[in-house]
């Protein structure tokens, strides 16, 4: 029995230097002798080259055994068994998982079970709880727990979690009775099954007789790992090492981020003692907070150009998805990198969400338009190669146009193929290559049912991608790295599975392949280890550095948030033995504050404040371990410190006041000229109410010919819809041109029928949401009949009719043509009727009356006093005041009246002259409205500027982005 003090390196030193000094002296500089675990591979590397270039150290000499705790489970495994069990992976734990739950199930039968009540013939419903359940028996295993049936934890967790937890027990029992009996294990249970071994084993372990063992650098153990380590310390004199406060060896305090050492200490009562005294050395502790990420990083470009050196300087991302703007970010390019990249955050796997979202959103009639628009603007699709040219530019470009102009879903398979004339490429080779890239993304995703089949299907698309992608995986590692994790590990993780020829849906496979990308980390290990290093906050473990960068500081970084398991929640966690929050944050402050006792100079930057996500809002506050070292400043300088006040900095910016003026265009000889040529054709209403509201929007429009753009329209088109309406209520009043009738006591079943008829025979069904066509049919055919019911007696005289008149402007004949929806004849009243399916905008009745305005409007004539905005506030449709100056006929006794049908409300009418008197009806068609119609063709005609008018219809305006400056 070995009772070793634990020695504790002080965490202001260099424990890499400490631990190599130490094995020296043991050894009698004899490292070879010694056999050194780390609770990572990083540190490796650092005690390697430290050795190697240890002058005082005489050469040559072995190095010294170097393991990852991982690694020494594996090498006592291959001791203690003749034939190690076969790892599996995920797909194949959760396919047995399933398997031994519906065992359980079936010796069930004839009491009911709990387990009954599960979707144990679902695989898409229990994939994602046999996911869980995976994680959970692998956490018992890791902690060196058996676990129990847990019973009553209904109000706790959802049913279904309450149902496994009830029986876990019996599940664990199954599940590792299947295990053994077909020689399978998992990383979990294989450290579980190694330290039972070696607890039973009667004989000394070769590998690690005869070898001064340390333990070097672990903090926060797992129970397999405590175990592990007792048991070496005890029977095999294994030296434990830490990197921590040096005050654990005197019993006084110590940092709170080391209570898992002193926990550990106290439970194995052992002694302590101090390998060296710590390092003194002035700190300069300087902390930024920024308004987001950007902020941050500028900061840190900024300090790193002032540093002498970058040499020994390291950048600590809390959040490994911090890599790519960092990169993009530092002064120089020539970094070494130490971290696990998520491969869920890769190019990669982007193109891969792609691909599935086609088929997830996928119709009967093809595919959305803008799934297909994401596969080809890609930056993989793009970059296609043909020998050494990229020749798809112009192709890919002109196809994104098709799809733009076309329907919401379709199929890039009918899009016309395109040829760059200046592309070497021939077109017949441009063709195959994009047909079998489309193919390989798109309908080869189609038909497969099992994961392998989906493996066959992603290897076949990862391969094209590798023929012809040209010098891209040369040019970016991190997407070749991810290329390599694609094809080595999840493309045989599906095809050699348990479970690789059983049946799914597309669902439950798409699922699995997120699940298992998700899980996988492309691993980057920096060589050399000097210059700039890049690392997450775990590669820094036991490493030291003088300056050190710590970004994006935020609470839900460091520590971060709690996960969210609903299979066994946080709160429940503690109670069984298992490490929660807590534990995780007490890790998560031992690694930071060890980090920063060991360094001399410390930028800690993050951010504050708000920030908008999707539809959240999320609050960034800075991490409570920010808070201490905060706290500590000021409680030094006797004073609360605010941005500003040093070490606190703000990171702010000038932002000068952007002034937006309106944009003036000054008639040209040219403008003058085109504007002539349109007066010289029939003017029509709509083009008059354009300039009303807005002389810029008609100037881009009606004589810029500026156009929006062309693209699918997937909310509702009113203009679609508006002429619909024109088209039904034409069709059907064509039964009853020049007939009296009675309107409101007509069947509206007709009318009904036939709009229902032609809605489904237009593209509208195709090109608005489903939700949106069924409200239309429901309520364009309530609103008909509520339109019939308010139709007074009277005959039409005539269905979309032209108009047209000549009227005289300052001696220039010029004319105003329009097409009337219907035209009545009541009562020796010609009436001309105006569908509306939007709002309808009445003149105000006082315009008639104004002899100011009507004055100024007679004598205009270009000057600085327009009343062109006088005008508009009074009016803003001038359609029917053209209709009433077009069908007013002197030599006809009739009389004129016009009005809006609001199709949008109950169909009633509201007629022009129905709140005016009938002294001003024959001014105001005679006199009046023939003064506004000359006012605005000589406005159009004579107006010195062209510019915007502001109002609500901006809102709606595709003109907008050219009306300020």
């Amino acid at each position: 029995m070995h009772t070793q003090p634990f020695v504790i390196i002080p965490w202001q030193n260099d424990f890499i230097s400490g631990l190599m000094e130490r094995v020296l002296a043991d050894t009698n500089s004899n490292p070879g002798d010694a056999l050194i675990i780390f609770p990572h591979s990083r540190p490796r590397k650092y005690l390697s080259d430290k050795l190697r270039f240890n002058e005082a150290l005489p050469k040559p000499f072995l190095m010294p055994q170097i393991f990852q705790v991982s690694d020494i489970f594996q090498m006592l495994r291959s001791e203690l068994e003749a034939t190690p069990p076969h790892v599996i992976e995920v797909l194949d734990r959760v396919g047995l998982l399933m398997e031994c739950i519906q065992d359980i199930n079936k010796k069930d039968t004839f009491t009911s079970g709990p387990l009954q009540s599960l979707p144990l013939n679902d695989p898409q419903r229990f994939f994602p709880w046999g996911m869980r359940l995976n994680s959970l028996l692998e956490d018992f295993f890791n902690q060196n727990q058996t676990p129990e049936d847990y019973y009553h934890m209904e109000g706790q967790v959802v049913p279904f979690a309450a149902i496994l937890l009830g029986q876990l027990g019996r599940i664990h029992d199954a599940y590792t009775g299947k295990l053994e009996s077909r020689g399978w294990t998992t990383p979990g249970y294989d450290a579980f099954r190694v330290l039972q071994l070696l607890k039973e084993s009667s004989k000394p372990v070769m590998s690690l007789s005869h070898k001064k063992i340390y333990i070097a650098g672990s903090y926060g153990l797992t129970g397999v790992e405590k175990e592990l380590f007792r048991i070496l310390h005890t029977e095999y004199g294994a030296t434990i090492m830490l990197h921590s406060d040096a005050g654990l060896t005197t019993g006084g305090q110590t940092h709170w981020a080391c209570r898992e050492h002193r926990k550990w200490i106290k439970e194995w009562a052992v002694s302590t003692e101090l390998c060296e005294t710590p390092q003194e050395r002035e700190q300069d502790l300087q902390l930024y907070e920024g308004f987001d990420l950007h902020s941050q990083l500028d900061a840190m470009e900024q300090q790193l150009l002032q540093q002498e050196s970058i040499g020994d300087t390291a950048v600590v991302l809390p959040d490994t998805g911090l890599m790519m703007p960092v990169l993009h970010h530092l002064p120089r390019k020539d970094v070494n990198i130490s971290m696990g990249y998520p491969l869920w955050r890769s190019n990669l796997f982007q193109l891969l969400e792609v691909v599935l979202h086609l088929q997830e959103n996928k119709r009967a009639d093809g595919y959305y338009w803008k799934d297909i628009i994401s596969l080809i603007r890609h930056p993989y699709i793009k970059m296609l190669t043909i020998g050494e040219e990229r020749p798809f530019g112009v192709t890919l470009h002109n196809m994104e146009k098709e799809l733009r102009r076309g329907k919401s879903y379709t199929t890039p398979f009918t899009i016309p193929f395109t040829h760059d004339e200046n592309a070497n490429a021939s077109e017949e080779e441009m063709q195959e290559l994009l047909h079998r890239v489309l193919s390989f993304a798109i309908t080869a995703w189609e038909e497969m049912s099992t994961p392998a089949q989906l493996a066959n299907t992603l290897a076949d698309l990862c391969t094209v991608l590798l023929e012809h992608g040209g010098n891209l995986w040369e040019r970016f590692p991190i997407d070749a790295e991810s290329m390599y994790r694609i094809m080595r590990k999840v493309i045989p993780s599906l095809r050699e599975c348990s479970l690789a020829h059983e049946e799914f849906s597309q669902g439950v496979l798409f699922t699995i392949l997120r699940e298992i990308i998700r899980g996988e980390r492309v691993p980057f290990e920096a060589d050399p280890l000097t210059g700039l290093q890049v690392l997450g906050m775990l590669e820094s473990r036991l490493l030291h550095f003088k300056n050190v960068y710590v970004l994006d500081a935020t609470e839900n970084k460091l520590p971060g948030l709690p996960g969210n398991d609903p299979l066994l929640p946080d709160s429940l966690r503690s109670m069984l033995g298992l490490p929660d929050a807590r534990h995780r944050e007490s890790v998560a402050a031992y690694n930071f504050y060890r980090l920063i006792h060991g360094a001399t100079n410390v930028h800690v930057l993050y951010q504050t404040g708000s920030e908008r996500s999707g539809i959240f809002e999320e609050k960034h506050i800075r991490s409570r371990f920010v808070e201490e070292l905060l706290w500590k400043e000021e409680c030094r300088q006797g004073k609360l410190l605010e941005a500003g006040d040093a070490p606190l900095h703000g990171i702010s910016y000038p932002v000068a006041t952007i002034k937006k003026e309106d944009h003036v265009i000054h008639r040209t000889a040219n403008i003058n000229s085109m504007i002539e040529t349109f007066l010289t054709k029939p003017v029509s209403p709509s083009a008059l109410n354009t300039y009303l509201n807005c002389p810029m929007q008609f100037y881009l429009e009606r004589i810029g010919n500026l156009r929006p753009v062309d693209e699918v329209n997937e909310a509702e088109d009113f203009a679609a819809i508006g002429d619909l309406f024109h088209k039904v209520l034409e069709k059907f009043f064509t039964g009853y041109l020049h007939k009296e009738t009675e309107f409101s006591k007509l069947d509206p079943e007709p009318l009904q029928r036939m709009f229902v008829q032609m809605l489904h025979e237009s593209n509208i069904k195709e090109e608005v949401p489903y939700d949106s066509f069924v409200m239309l049919e429901t309520a364009g055919k309530e609103r008909l009949s509520r339109f019939l019911k308010n139709q007074p007696r009277a005959k039409i005289d005539s269905l979309e009719k032209r108009l047209i008149k000549t009227i005289s402007v300052d001696g220039k004949e010029r004319s105003i043509a329009g097409i009337a929806d219907r035209i009545d004849i009541r009562d020796n009243t010609r009436v001309i009727l105006d569908y509306k399916t939007g709002s309808i905008h009445k003149p105000d009745n006082g315009l008639w009356q104004d002899e100011f305005l009507m004055a100024q409007i007679r004598t205009w004539d270009g000057g600085v006093e327009d009343p062109l905005d006088q005008l508009a506030d009074k009016i803003v449709n001038l359609q029917l005041p053209a209709y009433l100056y077009m069908m007013h006929n002197p030599k006809l006794t009739s009389t004129c009246d016009a009005g809006w049908v609001e199709l949008k409300k109950d169909g009633k009418e509201h007629l022009f002259f129905e709140k005016i008197n009938d002294e001003l009806h024959d001014d105001i068609i005679t006199e009046h409205i023939p003064l506004i119609l000359q006012f605005m063709l000589r406005h159009i005609e004579k107006s010195p500027v062209i510019r915007p008018r502001k109002g609500r219809h901006c809102q709606w305006c595709t003109c907008t982005a050219g009306c300020s400056v």
